[in-house]
């Protein structure tokens, strides 16, 4: 909620309060979104190989009540801000720009704030993860599964009292206010957190899964002219390749599943040949050179990192046309009426809380009716990626109901000298409800597939992977544009279709544009499906002479099939 309620109506801010010209607001917005989705990987790497994941995520909140403080301060101190600008002087280009100080105190809260979601983004979420109990599979997929759905349906709620109650705040109050209220409730979370210390499960770091995946690289390139043996039974393999007994906990159970060789890209097996058992292992059973030899264990995890980009990419394009809607629907709702009665006023970025509402309120339908029907009719209920696959489908007819909106709001803002429409900004609400029961579905689904679908120790990594995809949807969305336009000039237009005046422009016809990207990522996303095994997905032949390279599976089925002593 506080990052939130700082970092959606930013532009607003730079523009309103720091005299910022459009596009140099523009741009600090974006190098700050940048910053804030790409953090979290070296938030990750810092988890997992040095703090782990609570003292992360401890050193993330302070700097985030730090960065919130100082944000505040530079919204409220008066040294710390340029004078107020009238609307003419505005328009004029006369009013005073923000000095050095000034624009210095800002970017050091903001950097604050791109260090605390850094460190947060990434370690909540499987820190939270850690707190169940592992040694009774059902009882613990079941309310992990609850876990992720209300997690994320939490954040949405959040996100929507930022963009309504404290958005409101803001513009109608003072932005003092409006970010003091976010950092008091952030104060009061981080009180709570500290509360639960004596109770936490604490996972110690695993290491830094880079260096892992770095030596896998390595040593299969090293060894690239060894033949490996029994090339077509994977068992057999496994038992002639370096795999020792893995990491046991205080209770004596393994700290992590044991992933079973695969023959999937088989070329990464052979970092786990052993061409001299005196030289590459220590008398300990730890190799002596862990760039030249791995264990089968190193490489499988590799192996699932792999089969999970393809559908990573499709997660990346759902987000790209997801910031396309919220973008453009934010620019249409400048043009509508914003009126709630004849007295009050939503700010446009207001009507952006509809896609999170119901994303939030989606989710416990989903959660509480739907996958219990969906198991009472099924044997096997809904898994994550249909899960995924029925968000994709709802988004393409999120996109072909706001194309057919936007031409209403067109003929209706040409109709007036000012361009502004009488309509009201609700008219947009269906689009956004669409796009929120996407979200609940595809969103959330990703969220909980890459943290189930990852091997356990990389729980972190996988938050990492989720908040890349945003950050990388960003810089994509505006290339989509660049595209759109570049296109849509060369038909003889004067503009694009994405116009700097969106009534000159045909919003419409790039919102069927969306509708086919969606539509050819559903179809992408289908065929990942098909070829994908979950983990602890077994062929239905054991792996064998017969087994062709793409049946098997990453996989952390059930201990007494997996664990090798």
């Amino acid at each position: 909620m506080a990052t939130n309620s700082f970092s959606t109506p930013l532009q607003v801010y730079l523009i309103d309060r720091y005299n910022m010209k459009e596009n140099a607001a523009t741009n600090v917005y974006n190098i700050y979104t940048g910053l804030t989705n790409f953090a979290p990987v070296l938030g990750a790497f810092v988890a997992d190989a040095f703090w782990g994941r609570f003292r992360t995520m401890l050193f993330g909140s302070v700097f985030g009540i730090i960065g919130m403080v100082v944000i505040t301060l530079s919204a409220t101190i008066r040294q710390l801000k340029p004078p107020s600008c009238s609307a003419a002087a505005r328009q004029a280009g006369t009013c005073v720009a923000p000095s050095a100080l000034q624009r210095a105190v800002l970017y050091v809260g903001m950097g604050l704030l791109a260090v605390s979601l850094g460190a947060t983004n990434p370690t909540a979420l499987p820190f939270g993860a850690d707190q169940f109990d592992e040694t009774n599979n059902e009882r613990h997929k079941a309310g992990l599964t609850r876990y992720f759905n209300w997690f994320y349906a939490i954040t949405m709620m959040a996100m929507f009292l930022g963009l309504t109650v404290v958005v409101y705040v803001q513009f109608e109050v003072g932005w003092g206010l409006g970010f003091a209220i976010p950092t008091v409730v952030m104060l009061v979370a981080f009180a709570v957190f500290l509360a639960g210390t004596s109770v936490y499960v604490y996972v110690p770091p695993e290491g830094s899964i880079f260096s892992s995946v770095a030596r896998v690289v390595v040593a299969s390139c090293r060894k690239w002219r060894l033949r490996l043996p029994h090339p077509g039974d994977a068992r057999r393999q496994e038992e002639l390749l370096y795999s020792p007994p893995g990491p046991v906990s205080g209770n004596g159970r393994p700290r992590v599943f044991r992933l079973p060789l695969t023959l999937q890209l088989s070329f990464l097996n052979k970092a786990a040949i052993v061409t001299d058992a005196d030289e590459e292992i220590r008398p300990d059973g730890s190799p002596a050179r862990p760039w030249n030899l791995c264990s089968v264990q190193q490489v499988e995890e590799v192996k699932c990192i792999v089969k999970i980009v393809p559908v990573w990419v499709s997660g990346v394009l759902w987000f790209v046309v997801m910031t396309e809607m919220l973008n453009y629907t934010t620019i249409q709702a400048l043009t509508m009426n914003l009126h709630i009665g004849s007295r009050f006023t939503i700010p446009p970025v207001s009507i952006l809380a509809v896609f999170y509402l119901f994303v939030a309120l989606f989710v416990p339908v989903y959660d509480l009716l739907i996958v219990r029907a969906a198991r009472y009719l099924t044997a096997g209920g809904i898994t994550l990626l249909q899960r995924q696959g029925t968000g994709l489908a709802v988004g393409v007819l999120g996109f072909v109901v706001a194309a057919v909106v936007e031409p209403r709001r067109r003929s209706s803002a040409l109709g007036h000298g000012d361009g502004m429409s009488s309509l009201s900004v609700f008219l947009l609400a269906p689009q956004l409800a669409l796009m929120g029961v996407s979200g609940a579905l595809n969103m959330i689904g990703q969220l909980e597939f890459y943290n189930t679908e990852f091997p356990d120790q990389m729980r972190t990594l996988a938050n990492a992977a989720f908040y890349c995809a945003q950050g990388a949807s960003s810089y994509l969305a505006t290339l989509v544009v660049s595209i759109v336009n570049a296109r849509t000039r060369r038909s003889g237009r004067s503009s694009g279709w994405v116009s700097d005046d969106i009534n000159a422009g045909r919003i419409d016809y790039f919102y069927y544009a969306m509708a086919v990207l969606g539509a050819v990522n559903f179809i992408y996303f289908l065929v990942c499906a098909h070829f994908y095994r979950y983990k602890g997905e077994q062929p239905a032949e054991s792996p064998g002479a017969d087994e062709l390279p793409g049946d098997s599976a990453c996989s952390s089925g059930s201990e007494g099939v997996l664990l090798r002593t």
